[in-house]
């Protein structure tokens, strides 16, 4: 009798440790987001309303949940009715495993109901966020008042492009042909831009399409005339019209002792090992953010 009683109590034990080592899992309430829409109700300060937002940050009271591709249907474990934040994520330099949270664009949030096993849809909205003024943007330019840009080296330069079927939107975009026996060009932009009271954030915006690669970069020049550049990020042809976040904050911090700073494009078919012959690039709505 005594020895049925032990069993009894080992078996007893046996299934509680069970349950404790494994705990019954909690049912998720799902939250399911659509891709941003953009509102850009101060475009008179900010410009052109291009975006391109693929993922998006998710935290739910402070908390952080993930990184996640745009449309997606999230999974969060909560016990209770909680303040859900969608925080926009853009692609850093063209790097599409280089995904950052983008300073100049405002989180959207919306509550999210305790309900285990359902689905809550959301469709976020983003704009820039409403404290950025006319001086935060440091320098634009999409073209429709004129070129901005002069020759810096090559045998060819940028020049404004206003067929239609190739510019971006408005009227005008910035285009850079290299046909032969031409094979390189460099430009800079006559307009400086000057990063005064700079904290952390600097980025450009552009939107482009290329046939051919091409090289971004900036130029310093300080109080003596002294110059400073260097090419940042090199693209690869585009069929269609993209956009691109790079950040300066890198250069601007290295050389924060220069007042002004100028952009470059570079285009050089002798660096492409016979590859490409000839080909366009198409530049618009460049933008530098700083705050």
């Amino acid at each position: 009798m005594i020895k049925k009683i032990h069993l009894s109590l080992i078996v007893l034990f046996a299934f509680s440790g069970c349950n404790l080592i494994n705990p019954k899992e909690q049912t998720p309430t799902y939250i399911h987001l659509e891709p941003f829409t953009f509102s850009n109700p101060d475009s008179n300060i900010t410009g052109s309303s291009s975006h391109d937002i693929p993922s998006a940050k998710i935290t739910i009271d402070d908390k952080t949940i993930g990184t996640f591709d745009l449309p997606c249907t999230v999974p969060v474990i909560m016990s209770q009715t909680g303040k859900l934040s969608v925080i926009p994520m853009v692609t850093n330099q063209g790097i599409k495993s280089y995904v950052v949270q983008y300073p100049f664009y405002k989180n959207d949030f919306t509550t999210l109901t305790f309900n285990p096993g359902k689905i809550q849809n959301f469709s976020p909205i983003t704009r820039y966020w409403s404290d950025l003024t006319s001086a935060t943007f440091r320098m634009k330019n999409n073209f429709e008042e004129g070129l901005y840009f002069k020759n810096l080296g090559g045998d060819t330069t940028m020049v404004v492009e206003k067929d239609p079927s190739l510019v971006f939107e408005g009227k005008n975009c910035g285009a850079i042909y290299i046909n032969a026996p031409k094979k390189s060009s460099e430009s800079i932009s006559q307009n400086y831009f000057e990063i005064s009271n700079y904290n952390n954030d600097c980025y450009l915006e552009l939107d482009y399409k290329s046939t051919i690669p091409f090289q971004i970069g900036l130029q310093g020049e300080n109080t003596s005339g002294s110059v400073a550049g260097e090419y940042l990020l090199g693209l690869f042809p585009k069929s269609n019209w993209g956009k691109i976040y790079l950040s300066l904050s890198n250069f601007v911090n290295t050389y924060k002792t220069y007042p002004k700073y100028y952009l470059k494009f570079r285009v050089s078919l002798d660096e492409s090992n016979s590859k490409y012959t000839d080909g366009y690039v198409l530049i618009d709505n460049i933008k530098v953010i700083a705050r």
